[in-house]
């Protein structure tokens, strides 16, 4: 893990654990919301999907690129965004230790909580995320806003193994 005063002001503006973790808490509430609505009895986001998640979100250009709706095909968008997949498999690697330090601040502050091998976000937390979302620059809510879409978006995709794969990400 690298010192706090040793990163880049990109890394500490963009990777900063509570921002990492309110865009979990994101991928998780949309992928709450999809199992709930495709009536699945596991509603919290797997774990590894965490790391493919904030890889989809946190790149601005693998964000534009992002379908409109649910409904498009993980495979589908993969077939016609090769670099794109590069991009997120690499970005997995690459934000291994922010997410993970993301993970830790969520759950001390809670915000995530772990159950098995699945992430949940806190209902509790709701409120104060919207306070901040409302004090937000437009790219940060819009940010959010596609956390959540991916995270619905990744449910639908298949199983863990599955989306890594089609992702080209080695566990």
């Amino acid at each position: 893990m690298i010192a706090w005063q040793e990163r880049t002001i990109e890394q500490r503006n963009l990777l900063n654990p509570a921002f990492c973790a309110i865009a979990v808490w994101h991928l998780a509430r949309g992928y709450r919301t999809e199992a709930t609505e495709l009536d699945t009895s596991a509603v919290g986001l797997p774990f590894a999907l965490a790391f493919v998640g904030a890889s989809l979100v946190l790149r601005g250009q693998t964000r534009d690129q992002l379908p409109r709706t649910i409904t498009s095909s993980l495979a589908t968008w993969v077939n016609d965004h090769p670099l794109e997949r590069s991009a997120v498999a690499k970005g997995v690697v690459v934000l291994r230790e922010p997410v993970r330090e993301a993970l830790l601040f969520g759950a001390q502050h809670g915000l995530l909580s772990l159950d098995g091998h699945r992430l949940e976000a806190s209902n509790a937390s709701s409120r104060k995320i919207n306070a901040y979302l409302r004090a937000s620059s437009g790219e940060v809510r819009d940010c959010m806003r596609q956390a959540t879409f991916v995270g619905r978006w990744l449910c639908k995709a298949g199983a863990p193994p599955t989306v890594l794969a089609l992702l080209g990400v080695h566990a």
